[in-house]
């Protein structure tokens, strides 16, 4: 969460900065980057502790649980089913939210906030069932 938390900090501020209010709407806008934002913190969510988990296993210092899971077994299938899913579902949803609100610019520091936030709970919201996916008998 720290480490993806982090990246959109510092991605945010390559991005828009903090001079001016940041637009809602349009390619390469706050709502739009929450697309690669999503796919790409999911995909290292579940492909960095999947790999781990993965060697952990073949080496004998994780077991196996039993435990079915509807994910694919194939760890980049996995990270990519997770990846285009939380972009698509997250996208969406921070886009209703801003358009419900009516924001058609965000100040910097808030809209900062809110992807810095974002970024830390989708890490939690998608690696524990991609870890359970790996680790299942």
């Amino acid at each position: 969460m720290a480490i993806n938390a982090m990246l959109s900090l510092l991605i945010f501020l390559a991005v828009f900065g903090l001079q001016r209010p940041v637009e809602s709407w349009g390619v390469g806008r706050w709502v739009f980057d929450f697309l690669p934002q999503s796919f790409m913190i999911s995909l290292m969510s579940v492909l960095i502790p999947g790999v781990l988990v993965r060697q952990k296993l073949k080496n004998g210092a994780l077991a196996p649980v039993p435990h079915r899971s509807i994910l694919p077994r194939s760890l980049l299938a996995r990270a990519l089913v997770l990846a285009g899913a939380s972009a698509g579902i997250g996208t969406a949803s921070v886009a209703g939210l801003v358009w419900l609100m009516g924001m058609e610019m965000i100040a910097p520091i808030p809209a900062l906030l809110f992807k810095v936030s974002y970024g830390a709970i989708l890490a939690l919201i998608v690696t524990p069932p991609a870890l359970r996916a790996a680790l299942a008998a």
